[in-house]
C-alpha cells in the first residue's frame, strides 16, 4: 500500500534536515511459510544501489496491525542499505486462511495463544532471509513495533545472526511475553529503545533492568521522539534516526567494535 502523493511529499521534507529522501521503493510481494505449515504473505525491499551483500532487516508490526504499517520504515532502511522484510504474521493483513483467522475474529485468549505461535513466523522469516544469496546470512537486525517489541526480543535471544534489537513503545509485559526477563537475557546485544513522553518511565525501567542484570553494562539506548500520541513511528524524525543507528551497528566504522 502506497501514500499518496501529497503525503510524500511532506514526508521527503521531514525524514533528512535539508535533504529529499527520493523516490519510493517498489517492494516485491513474497510468500513464507513457517514450520508448521501456515503461508505468510510480506514485503520484501532490496537496496535501490546494492553495493555486495546487503545486511537484513526484519520488521515486525504491533498486534492487531499489518505490514502496511511498516512500509515507510521499510522503504527508509532501504535506502540506507538494508534488504527489508516485513512480513503480516498469521492472522494478520493477508496472513489468513483456514488455519489462521483474522486477529479482530479472535477471543483474547486465541490472540495470547496465536501470538506466542508468532515466534515460528519470525523464525521462518529469519530463514527466507538467509536463503537469499544476495542477503548477508549472519548480518540481521530487528525492529519491533509496540506487541512486536516481544515477538522480536524472543527471537534475538534464539538466533546467533542477530546483530542489534530495535524496540518502539515496548511495555514490560504483554500477550503472555515477559519482555523485561527477555532483554535481561539478551546478555548486552545492542539494543535501541524508541519512546516518547508518556511511555519514557517504561523504557527506562526496561534499560535499568536490562543493565543491572549485565552486571551494569550499558547496552540499552533510549531515544525520546516528539508524537502528539503514544506512538513513537508518528515521529517523522524517526525513520531517519532509526536507520543510522542501525547501520552503525550491522556495519560498524573502521576502528569502531561492536
Amino acid at each position: 500500500m502506497r501514500l499518496a502523493t501529497t503525503t510524500l511529499l511532506i514526508l521527503a521534507q521531514s525524514l533528512l534536515a535539508g535533504s529529499a529522501v527520493g523516490a519510493v521503493l517498489s517492494a516485491e510481494q513474497v510468500k513464507i511459510t513457517t514450520e508448521d505449515k501456515l503461508v505468510l504473505v510480506a514485503d520484501l525491499y532490496r537496496p535501490p544501489k546494492a553495493e555486495g551483500i546487503a545486511p537484513a532487516a526484519l520488521l515486525v508490526h504491533d498486534a492487531g496491525g499489518s505490514r502496511a504499517d511498516m512500509a515507510e520504515l521499510a522503504e527508509r532502511l532501504a535506502k540506507q542499505g538494508f534488504a527489508v522484510l516485513v512480513p503480516d504474521l498469521r492472522g494478520h493483513g493477508q496472513s489468513v486462511g483456514p488455519q489462521a483467522k483474522a486477529w479482530k475474529d479472535m477471543s483474547a485468549e486465541e490472540q495470547q495463544k496465536f501470538w506466542a505461535f508468532a515466534t515460528r513466523d519470525l523464525s521462518a522469516a529469519a530463514n527466507f532471509l538467509r536463503k537469499d544469496e544476495h542477503i548477508h546470512a549472519s548480518n540481521l537486525s530487528l525492529l519491533g513495533y509496540l506487541a512486536g517489541s516481544t515477538l522480536v526480543a524472543r527471537h534475538a535471544l534464539r538466533d546467533e545472526n542477530v546483530r542489534c534489537v530495535v524496540l518502539l513503545g515496548p511495555k514490560a509485559e504483554q500477550l503472555g511475553f515477559n519482555l523485561q526477563a527477555d532483554l535481561e537475557a539478551l546478555g548486552g546485544l545492542p539494543t535501541y529503545i524508541g519512546a516518547v513522553k508518556e511511555t519514557k518511565g517504561d523504557a527506562e525501567f526496561l534499560a535499568v533492568a536490562a543493565s543491572d542484570a549485565n552486571g551494569g553494562l550499558d547496552f540499552v539506548q533510549i531515544e525520546i521522539f516528539k508524537a502528539l500520541v503514544a506512538n513513537p513511528v508518528e515521529d517523522k524524525r524517526l525513520p531517519a534516526d532509526i536507520a543510522k543507528w542501525m547501520m552503525d551497528q550491522a556495519v560498524p566504522k573502521k576502528g569502531k567494535s561492536r
